[in-house]
């Protein structure tokens, strides 16, 4: 006899086309789940949640919606929790595990915390845009804290932040379990483009110009490649875009050429269009323990990458195999790496490589099995509770 379907409510705020949450929904519906959303969408309408997003202003009317979503997601939930196996809540959710956790708590359904980051590591830690030691600092890690003892499974993306949790908020190794960010390939995988037989060796970034990306590293290379046809494209907004912006025309750069967002579909041709893609290159703590969804999405690709080294890209791309590594905010090495890349075999040897890898890792077939053997436990305890409560009463 086949077992009954577990059934998954994924409930909150979450961003819902963020690629850690789209992503997720993907792969546990691939591994067989039946997954349901309840979704009120809030932070959807700031894409750059810096600078004036974090006025008293803007939070107070963030906090309003919030309140206004918190009730309208509560009573859907309080309909759905009796069919519902476990609980899971996603990115951007602390306020979310506070307001309706409790609920699923009451009702002796796991719930299961995919946060990708806490607020202390992106907003005090790496981007600083909360001074450390301050009361407003205090409050955030406390928000974490709460958030985090609410989660029977906390998903974590590298093993370097699952480290981080137990060291930083004291959370038990075994509530955490990693799983990578990957990338969609229905959307991002191999594809020919046409291209001129000679030109410039082009360049991609993309991204939020947050001091994890060390943008100013990669500007600072081009310089030292200045005059070598070497062009950058650079595609995003966000904290440091305009400081880059004016780094870039102060050298005198010609070889940058700057563009706001572009369409997430519209990603992949971009990608495919470049000859190299390029990672992060911070010196952050938090930049050696991630590897980001632009990665991931290149390699899903096949494409040539360059990027930080650091632990945590070393647990899914090995140098001069699947990627070139270089030391972080260096930009004589990555001027470096980039010159040894106008080589047009080597590129397809790393692309293939990194390919391989992401496969192995990061597609939605990997993440679903890696989902499924956490969940399993999980789902386990609770059916395993659902017998003994059957049996007394």
């Amino acid at each position: 006899m086949s077992q009954p379907v577990a059934r998954l409510l994924c409930v909150g705020t979450y961003e819902r086309d963020y690629p850690r949450n789209a992503l997720t929904i993907a792969a546990l519906r691939r591994a067989g789940y039946d997954v349901e959303e309840i979704h009120v969408p809030v932070f959807e309408r700031t894409r750059d949640k810096t600078g004036g997003f974090l006025r008293p202003g803007s939070l107070a009317r963030l906090g309003a919606r919030l309140l206004w979503a918190y009730a309208r997601l509560a009573l859907r939930l309080i309909r759905r929790l009796p069919d519902a196996d476990a609980v899971i809540f996603g990115y951007i959710g602390q306020g979310d595990m506070l307001a309706l956790g409790p609920l699923a708590r009451l009702r002796g359904r796991p719930v299961v915390f995919n946060p990708l980051v806490t607020l202390t590591d992106t907003l005090v830690e790496d981007r600083g845009l909360v001074r450390a030691g301050t009361l407003a600092a205090r409050a955030i890690a406390a928000l974490d804290w709460a958030a985090l003892r609410f989660a029977d499974l906390i998903l974590v993306d590298t093993p370097q932040n699952g480290d981080y949790l137990v060291d930083r908020f004291g959370v038990s190794p075994a509530r955490i379990a990693v799983v990578p960010v990957g990338a969609d390939d229905r959307l991002f995988h191999p594809r020919e483009i046409v291209t001129p037989p000679s030109g410039p060796l082009r360049m991609l970034f993309y991204g939020k110009y947050t001091p994890l990306h060390g943008v100013s590293t990669i500007v600072e290379a081009a310089a030292l490649l200045r005059g070598e046809d070497v062009r950058f494209e650079m595609i995003g907004v966000g904290q440091l875009v305009a400081e880059t912006r004016a780094m870039a025309e102060r050298l005198g750069l010609d070889s940058i050429e700057f563009r706001d967002w572009v369409p997430f579909t519209e990603l992949p041709e971009r990608i495919a269009a470049a000859d190299v893609v390029l990672g992060i290159f911070g010196d952050t703590d938090k930049a050696a323990r991630v590897v980001p969804n632009k990665v991931f999405q290149a390699m899903a690709m096949g494409a040539a990458i360059v990027t930080r080294d650091g632990p945590a890209i070393r647990e899914v791309l090995q140098h001069d195999v699947s990627a070139l590594l270089v030391p972080a905010g260096d930009p004589s090495a990555l001027a470096d790496a980039i010159r040894a890349l106008r080589d047009p075999e080597r590129r397809r040897t790393l692309g293939a490589g990194a390919r391989a890898a992401f496969l192995a890792t990061g597609s939605i077939d990997a993440l679903a099995a890696r989902l499924s053997d956490m969940l399993s436990p999980v789902l386990a305890r609770r059916a395993g509770r659902s017998v003994v409560r059957e049996r007394e009463a």
